[in-house]
């Protein structure tokens, strides 16, 4: 018969739990606050998350004064989508400072037609790949690697 109908006590192997909430100097959890944050709420110095809030911060959604995201609001940023700071280059961007990739007021540019058309598809791509490189795979990997949101816990009898 199985554990739960013989009336044994359960036995969990390689058990995780995740981490909700953490606060400290290194805080990992799904809301994580402090110097070095990671989590799907990263508030902190060095922040890293879905959404991320700091002065040097990267994720999807960021505000930050060194700011690398989707959508990114910060002094100096780096939107793939959508971004709005003082000097930075992005999808679409407002502002006077900012370089906009594709048009600001049309989506995707309006027409994209031509060779401007073409470096601007090009130029959107590169800002995606650079952002997965320098972003998305530490991201995916401080939220998803044992040891950071997810932390073993000890094996239960």
């Amino acid at each position: 018969m199985a554990p739960h109908c013989s009336g044994a006590p359960a036995e969990w192997k390689n058990a995780t739990v995740i981490t909700w909430f953490d606060v400290g100097e290194d805080a990992r959890g799904v809301v994580a606050i402090g110097a070095q944050a990671t989590g799907v709420i990263a508030i902190g110095q060095v922040a890293t998350g879905f959404v991320a809030i700091g002065q040097l911060a990267r994720g999807v959604i960021v505000v930050g004064q060194l700011a690398a995201g989707v959508v990114t609001i910060g002094q100096l940023s780096f939107g793939v989508g959508w971004n709005a700071g003082m000097l930075g280059v992005g999808g679409t961007s407002p502002g006077w400072l900012v370089l906009p990739v594709l048009d600001r007021h049309a989506p995707l540019g309006g027409q994209l037609s031509g060779v401007r058309g073409l470096l601007r598809i090009l130029a959107l791509l590169g800002l995606g790949v650079v952002w997965w490189l320098l972003v998305g795979v530490p991201l995916v990997e401080g939220l998803l690697v044992e040891g950071a949101v997810l932390r073993p816990i000890p094996e239960l009898r």
